[in-house]
């Protein structure tokens, strides 16, 4: 892969950034990190990435305001957002996906999990 993928990372948790940040550095990821939702909206703005890691539970502006304003974005509509989430229940998982999230991982994950997540946003897939 020639161009590196611009990945923002968008977490309160010291921990969770850093787990993240050891589970996708490789030299296919380029990594920001913003510590909360404004943040993570002022980053994506600025950054313009090509996928967001975006945990639910923050403080102030929480992931699901984040994630429904980054699509009432017009250059954001189509920017892949991966929710993660440490509620592992049906209800939880569609109201990420209501929001607009492309896909929902529960805590904890592992490295093949986000990769794979990965690998099936940036996979062209063919027509039906």
């Amino acid at each position: 892969m020639n161009n590196k993928i611009n990945i923002l990372i968008i977490d309160d948790e010291v921990v969770s950034r850093y787990t993240m940040e050891a589970l996708l550095e490789d030299d296919q990821h380029s990594l920001f990190f913003a510590e909360d939702g404004v943040q993570g909206l002022e980053k994506a703005e600025t950054l313009n990435p090509d996928i967001v890691f975006l945990d639910v539970m923050m403080p102030g502006i929480n992931g699901f305001e984040v994630c429904r304003r980054l699509r009432a974005m017009p250059n954001f509509l189509k920017l892949p957002i991966i929710m993660i989430t440490a509620w592992d229940d049906p209800v939880a998982r569609q109201r990420c996906l209501d929001v607009g999230a492309d896909q929902v991982i529960c805590k904890p994950f592992n490295r093949t999990q986000l990769h794979e997540q990965i690998r099936k946003l940036f996979t062209p897939h063919p027509e039906t």
